[in-house]
Formats: C-alpha cells, sequence, structure tokens
C-alpha cells in the first residue's frame, strides 16, 4: 500500500538550494545529515524534514549545464514526489509507460522505482518502504506537509495517472497519500507544476518558486 509521501524532489542551482534550506530552517523545517552524490550525472542532493518523517530534497549540479534540462530549465522548483510503499513488488506492480524504471538500494536510499520516465520534467516514483516507516521517523517537531497542488493544462491526466499507478483513494477532488491531500487545478504550465502547503510554521509565509510555491501556514484548513 501507498501510505504516504516519501519525500519531494527540488531543482535548484547550488546557492538556491542552499538558501532555500536555510529559509525553510528559519520556519521550523529541521535540517538532516543526508547528502548524496550522483557524480555519473555531476548532480548532489541536500535535504531538510518535516515532521512525520518526510523531507524537501533539493538537488543541484556540481558541474555547470551538466543536469537534465527537463529539470534545470526552470529553477526553483518541484520536479517529482517519491511515494511510500510498505509492499514495494506489489505497490510496483503497475501499468507503466515507456521509459519506467527501477534503481537499487544506494547510499542509504533503499529500492526505488517510476512508473514513467524518470527525467520527465514532472516526475513521480515509489521508495521502498517494507516497514511502513519513513526514513526520518524522529522528527516529531516543525511544519507538516498537508497538501500538494498540482496545476497545469496536464492536471488531470496526472489525477488520472497517479489513481491508475498508485492506486490512491480519492478525497474530495483530490487525491489522499497518507495525511497529505494531492489537488488539481487548471493552470498555465504545459503538464503541472507543484505547490506545496506545510502547517505548523513559526512564522506564517509564502515562498515563490520558478513555478509554484512553498506556502507555510499556522493554521490546520487545507489550502485552495
Amino acid at each position: 500500500m501507498i501510505f504516504s509521501v516519501d519525500h519531494v524532489v527540488f531543482a535548484a542551482t547550488r546557492q538556491q538550494a542552499s538558501d532555500l534550506r536555510r529559509t525553510l530552517r528559519s520556519h521550523g523545517l529541521v535540517p538532516v545529515d543526508f547528502h548524496l552524490e550522483f557524480p555519473d550525472d555531476q548532480l548532489a542532493s541536500d535535504s531538510v524534514g518535516l515532521a512525520g518523517g518526510i523531507s524537501l530534497e533539493f538537488v543541484y549540479e556540481t558541474a555547470r549545464h551538466a543536469g537534465p534540462a527537463a529539470w534545470f530549465d526552470q529553477v526553483p522548483r518541484v520536479i517529482g514526489i517519491g511515494f511510500a510503499a510498505d509492499d514495494f513488488a506489489a505497490d510496483t506492480n503497475w501499468d507503466g509507460d515507456q521509459g519506467a524504471w527501477t534503481m537499487p538500494e544506494q547510499q542509504g536510499f533503499p529500492n526505488a522505482a517510476g512508473p514513467h520516465e524518470h527525467q520527465s520534467d514532472f516526475y513521480v516514483f515509489v521508495m521502498d518502504r517494507r516497514d511502513g516507516v519513513l526514513q526520518f521517523p524522529g522528527l516529531t517537531t516543525g511544519p507538516r506537509l498537508a497538501q500538494i497542488t498540482l496545476a497545469g493544462a496536464g492536471s488531470a491526466r496526472w489525477r488520472a495517472r497517479l489513481q491508475r499507478w498508485l492506486g490512491l483513494a480519492e478525497d474530495g477532488d483530490g487525491l489522499a497519500a497518507g495525511d497529505a491531500l494531492i489537488s488539481f487545478a487548471d493552470g498555465q504550465a504545459a503538464s503541472v507544476r507543484a505547490t506545496l502547503t506545510l502547517h505548523g510554521s513559526r512564522r506564517p509565509a509564502v515562498i515563490p518558486l520558478a513555478s509554484g510555491e512553498i506556502r507555510l501556514l499556522d493554521a490546520p484548513e487545507r489550502s485552495s
């Protein structure tokens, strides 16, 4: 079963990634000691954690123009959403699109798989959390992920794909992924662009991205 969002992936320059992590820490997100290196792709990443164990991963290029153009042509922004599965084999037994992929355990990350092309401008994937526990279960304070809004011309198609691939339950007009709502809206993007809503911030704020934004709220209501 897909029991939660696992982590959200951003593409950014190295400086943007550092600045965003610093800003998010000032709003109560937690620094986590989890640095990844992808030398073959000349990419690296660092993360911050949310209460409940979900994390935000910021991927950046370690050499100029080294990363996929589909990810780095518009930064910073969300490029991927990972979901947590407690039965990896069953939960990835999907009717995937061309380009579906698997990745073996590496650098402290468990097995992962995606039902469509990894280097898309927006992609989804599943992490093997066989014990039903996220990567950072000790994080119990600070903001929590409440909602991810996918906006763009492709929003209806993405809703159908997520429901078909991942079996997410309907929640009003959106889909439920554990305690988080995945909502869908019209927008200017040809595909979709993501906005995150976090609840429990020290200070309400809106952090603009190149497309989409991060909304930090102290109120429990879901945003539109």
